[in-house]
């Protein structure tokens, strides 16, 4: 550990993970003392798009999920094999989360529904040869060049028929109109669940939701180094010191109470900042209210804006990410029931008890609606006599096939009904709602903005050229053979941002290249013929 760093300063606009885990690597191999390193939050609350919140009498509300996975997130599990775990004496997150995953193994049986309830034989992907022969040209294909191209671009009608695309697109939230590039990344990175993409078996889950089993663990670690957090603070600007370089001098904020004020910032002082946010302007709803779509003027894309235009092609261009939220948006739910009538239908009907299944899609929703029931409790708050699950739709503006409305008009309870015709559980549908807590949705108009089609130049490299004292820690900058919407490529980004910034002669976990593995290469080949 360094002790030429003590009295240096650190600053993290953005309070999500990898704003924690950067705190974490400047604590651990920095030489920075806690109270030296300053985390600033527009929210009140810390943990970014890690999120999990509510009460048994109002209902459980998590925004979205994240996978895990054992065998490929590699500096995740290094940063949680750090932290003790809040529940087990002497024990890490990592060991926590494991233990938990290995007792409650995932296989899904029922990953694909039709329209007429029926469970899908989904080992079948349902490729052509030309399907076969275009996944196998992309998995060549140079990315770069495969600037501002969509999956649409590549693929042919029948391609958005087949089974591994309801599965593939749901588990990882794409859209046809999805960066191409981006689409290859995952095709590379993800490709030993490929294989199991109809089990989902490589799913690692978390004993509780992610923001209890990771974010506050964290956040503990945190707060026994004494690291300050300054909440309801939003930073508007950065500003840089007059030469050629990226050096910040200041950063100016306004508090909640609307007064403003400027941070100086020394030249040894460090500032890294998360880039966008995917769920930036999100808004809830209730049982009986819809959330709103509110997407005008999301703040992490104005700053990031602001501060790109005074430094033209060295911080990245957010414009491809955050102009266009009609395609970004979708529109999730979570739904807290007292009893568990619900749940054990779903158990009956699917085969899985809660936390052994993963999505369920129904691949005719208008919806393109998916559900999942992870074990109970999800919340700790919840108790005994509570349950949740959760579901999102991936296409909010279209109308539904038996609440005849758009997804983004619906209150909770409408949402409820179209899941329920869906089931076929009308017979139960009293039963079920007299059951309910909450509903409640969420609208999000910016969650889908990473995948959003673009030129590999318009993500900023992690610590841009020039730059002596800033950083971008976000799923918007580039990271060479990882991909985006994964809670490694937050704790990557940080890593690299607090090695390279210091100087550390310490190697970042590498990606595994499972891609150039012979033994997985045959297994998916094998995949792509089975039935």
């Amino acid at each position: 550990m360094s002790s030429t760093n003590e009295n240096r300063k650190a600053y993290f606009i953005g309070g999500g993970l990898a704003s924690l885990a950067g705190a974490v690597y400047l604590l651990e191999e920095g030489g920075f003392k806690g109270e030296n390193i300053h985390i600033i939050e527009a929210l009140p609350i810390l943990g970014g798009s890690n999120d999990g919140s509510g009460k048994k009498q109002d209902g459980f509300v998590c925004r979205g999920g994240r996978m895990l996975n054992e065998e490929t997130y590699e500096n995740f599990w290094d940063l949680t094999s750090r932290i003790p775990s809040l529940d087990i004496p002497n024990i890490s997150v990592k060991d926590e989360i494991l233990a938990f995953d290995h007792a409650n193994p995932t296989y899904a049986k029922a990953r694909l529904i039709d329209k007429d309830s029926n469970i899908l034989h989904a080992h079948d992907m349902g490729f052509s040869n030309d399907d076969r022969l275009q996944l196998l040209k992309l998995f060549f294909t140079d990315e770069n060049t495969l600037d501002n191209m969509t999956i649409r671009d590549w693929f042919g009608e029948q391609f958005f028929t087949t089974n591994f695309w309801y599965m593939w697109q749901t588990t990882f939230a794409w859209q046809e109109w999805s960066s191409l590039f981006e689409f290859k990344r995952y095709m590379h990175r993800m490709i030993l669940e490929f294989s199991r993409i109809d089990t989902l078996e490589g799913v690692t889950r978390t004993p509780y939701n992610q923001y209890e089993s990771v974010i506050l663990p964290l956040k503990s670690f945190l707060d026994k180094h004494q690291v300050g957090y300054s909440l309801r603070k939003t930073v508007t600007d950065l500003q840089f010191a007059d030469t050629d370089n990226i050096t910040v001098t200041g950063i100016e904020c306004q508090n909640a109470d609307g007064q403003t004020e400027v941070i100086r910032v020394a030249e040894t002082d460090l500032v890294f900042f998360t880039n966008g946010c995917i769920t930036d302007n999100t808004s809830n709803g209730d049982y009986k209210t819809p959330a709103h779509y509110l997407p005008e003027n999301p703040p992490s894309f104005l700053l990031w804006k602001k501060i790109a235009d005074k430094k033209p092609n060295r911080l990245g261009n957010p414009l491809p990410f955050f102009s266009k939220p009609d395609e970004t948006k979708w529109y999730s739910f979570t739904a807290t029931f007292w009893g568990d009538k619900m749940l054990q239908l779903l158990e009956e009907y699917s085969g899985n008890k809660p936390g052994s299944g993963a999505l369920m899609t129904f691949k005719d929703s208008s919806w393109r609606m998916s559900i999942v029931v992870a074990a109970q409790p999800h919340f700790k708050a919840q108790g005994s006599n509570t349950t949740v699950f959760w579901g999102y739709g991936l296409y909010p503006d279209k109308v539904g096939d038996f609440v005849k409305k758009r997804m983004i008009d619906c209150t909770g309870e409408e949402i409820l009904t179209e899941l329920i015709g869906h089931l076929h559980f009308q017979e139960h549908e009293q039963a079920i709602k007299e059951s309910v807590i909450n509903v409640i949705p969420v609208m999000l108009p910016y969650i889908d903005a990473l995948f959003q089609p673009r030129a590999k130049a318009d993500r900023p490299a992690v610590v841009p050229v020039g730059s002596t004292n800033l950083a971008m820690i976000s799923q918007f900058v580039e990271i060479a053979d990882d991909m985006v919407f994964t809670e490694e490529y937050s704790v990557r980004a940080a890593r690299l941002a607090v090695y390279t910034l210091l100087g550390l002669d310490k190697e970042v976990c590498p990606v595994t290249p499972y891609q150039k593995r012979p033994d997985v290469l045959a297994k998916a080949v094998h995949t792509a013929y089975r039935h």
